[in-house]
């Protein structure tokens, strides 16, 4: 039996490809984060081909510099709304008496303490303050001011370099949405080359369709959220509307995620109003997410993901909650697009088999 040099080149690619993969996981993100880019802003390019010039379409290049380029103005216009709204966000906190509301919680930390002492927990000579002072001195005293400084600085030269990698990645994405088919292409046998090419097909469609989608339900949520919390009385319903609309992208439990962190700070910010009030400004939010949400489950989701991936409503929410299971949010999250690649997998290589045909009969 004599061994193929097809094989062998193809065992030697499959180990180099492994030791890439090891060794420099970082630019395999870099490179999945801007195909993923590429498939958003597929839409854009579609849009700018439109467009002629002495009946010529644009080039790619040019259609993939302004398609960054807006997308650029979007997240910097975002920016700009958001973080005033941060900024009116810590204005109001720091505006907060924490001289009276520590006198409350000292007033409660003095009955905690009566009915510690009652059940026995806190001895006679022992204080609570004085216990909670100790648990917090142990605390900061494990805290390396110097580890904590140095792994900022760590971090913060990280991020630019990977926005800088996303972005310069991203453009080649953006022009040539071929490219990563290519790149997948370099390793799959020729007897296998159509499947294979055809599954990339229509997996580069169905997540464009799914992820513009994604983006529309995200900033659907936002808008409602924010219109919401305006009408309620909320001074930073842009911020609010912005975490609720965040929190939207961990499928079922976001938006209860949200909705605590919201009531959490319209406490915060508005607890020195008096306690009723307050009250009644939480429940104004968490009716404003209630209602939201019910927008987002009766409507936008049923047209977002079962259109988009073609799959039955029952069949998403088993595959969200096995995604919670084995990655918690951030399996939840990409729980959707995992399946939809599995599945297109699947019928492309097994349509011939009778579940597989039943199962995905409406792909």
């Amino acid at each position: 039996m004599t061994w193929n040099s097809d094989k062998t080149y193809r065992l030697i690619g499959i180990i180099l490809f492994s030791a890439f993969i090891w060794y420099f996981t970082s630019i395999l993100v870099y490179l999945i984060l801007a195909s993923l880019i590429g498939v958003i802003s597929q839409p854009l390019m579609r849009l700018f081909g439109k467009i002629k010039i002495k009946k010529k379409s644009l080039p790619n290049s040019i259609r993939a510099s302004i398609s960054m380029i807006v997308m650029l103005l979007v997240i910097t216009g975002f920016l700009a709304i958001l973080i005033p709204a941060i900024n009116s966000q810590t204005t109001a906190l720091m505006k907060v008496d924490y001289v009276s509301i520590g006198d409350n919680i000292g007033e409660n930390l003095q009955l905690l303490e009566t009915k510690l002492r009652q059940i026995g927990t806190l001895d006679e000579a022992e204080e609570i303050e004085h216990r909670i002072g100790e648990r917090l001195k142990d605390l900061v005293s494990s805290i390396q001011l110097n580890n904590i400084f140095s792994g900022l600085v760590s971090t913060t030269g990280s991020v630019f370099m990977g926005i800088f990698s996303i972005l310069f990645l991203s453009f080649f994405f953006i022009q040539d949405n071929k490219l990563f088919t290519r790149i997948v292409m370099l390793f799959i046998p020729e007897n296998k080359y159509t499947q294979t090419n055809n599954i990339l097909e229509k997996i580069n469609l169905m997540l464009t369709r799914y992820f513009a989608g994604v983006l529309i339900e995200v900033s659907s949520m936002m808008v409602l959220i924010t219109i919401g919390g305006w009408i309620v009385g909320l001074e930073n319903a842009i911020l609010i509307g912005f975490i609720g609309g965040l929190m939207n992208l961990i499928p079922y439990i976001g938006p209860l995620i949200g909705a605590t962190i919201a009531s959490i700070l319209v406490t915060m910010t508005n607890i020195y109003l008096g306690v009723e009030y307050t009250a009644g400004l939480v429940g104004g939010i968490l009716l404003v997410f209630a209602i939201a949400n019910m927008i987002d489950n009766f409507l936008l989701q049923p047209i977002i993901y079962s259109n988009s991936v073609k799959a039955h409503p029952i069949e998403i929410f088993i595959v969200i909650i096995m995604g919670g299971t084995l990655g918690g949010p951030l399996g939840m999250i990409i729980a959707i697009p995992f399946y939809t690649i599995i599945r297109i997998t699947l019928k492309e290589f097994l349509g011939d088999k009778i579940f597989i045909r039943r199962l995905m009969k409406d792909l």
